[in-house]
């Protein structure tokens, strides 16, 4: 039977990587440092997803935002000195040599910085599997369509052959923008409820259900 979608493109942090909790604790460490008041972890879950610049500013509304720039260096310089903390989800590197094996194209859009996705990629045994990635250092920052466009665009995709799994409403968002189907993830930075409001066609509670999800679905 031939598949509903031939590309598939990935959310990173929250999505296949378990690293919505970790990035959290340092972003509210900047806030810390400076001698501002943290954000809570709700807020910052609400910006996961879109460039860290953009989110700072965000997170910085009503507070000092001449320092914006000085927290985003201080978030960087702490999550350069624990960079060694990766940990992809249970069964993400094995769901995604099966698809790739299966022959679906595999692609990753990414709020974060280019040098940031390249560095966690290296550190895994998926980087080979993947046809494309784009980051906010590449093209406008979610939920702009821009990343998924540029993908379909490269790999001579069309919109109704792709489908986007992300885990925060800025992924969904993006993915609405893009004319693309989406598929949420319900452990990562946004819960069903949030997610649901842009009409994803499935929900999942554990990444092992994504590669399960598609096998029946995909």
């Amino acid at each position: 039977m031939k598949s509903r979608f031939e590309l598939i493109i990935f959310d990173w942090d929250g999505t296949l990587s378990d690293s919505v909790g970790h990035i959290t604790d340092l972003m509210i460490q900047s806030f810390i440092l400076h001698n501002i008041k943290p954000p809570t972890r709700g807020e910052v879950a609400d910006i996961l997803g879109i460039k860290l610049s953009q989110a700072f500013d965000i997170l910085l509304r009503e507070k000092d935002q001449s320092a914006s720039e000085s927290i985003l260096n201080s978030y960087i310089n702490l999550y350069n000195k624990n960079c060694n903390t990766l940990k992809l989800f249970d069964g993400v590197e094995l769901g995604i040599k099966e698809l790739f094996r299966s022959g679906y194209k595999i692609a990753i859009a990414t709020g974060g910085g280019r040098n940031y996705l390249d560095s966690c990629l290296k550190q895994t045994s998926i980087k080979d599997n993947i046809s494309i990635t784009k980051t906010s250092d590449d093209c406008f920052s979610k939920p702009h369509p821009q990343m998924c466009k540029e993908i379909m665009d490269e790999l001579i995709i069309e919109p109704e052959k792709s489908i986007l799994i992300g885990d925060s409403i800025h992924d969904l968002q993006m993915a609405k923008n893009a004319g693309i189907a989406s598929l949420a993830v319900t452990y990562g930075a946004h819960n069903k409820d949030a997610l649901s409001v842009y009409s994803p066609i499935g929900f999942v509670d554990h990444a092992n259900l994504i590669f399960d999800w598609i096998r029946r679905h995909g």
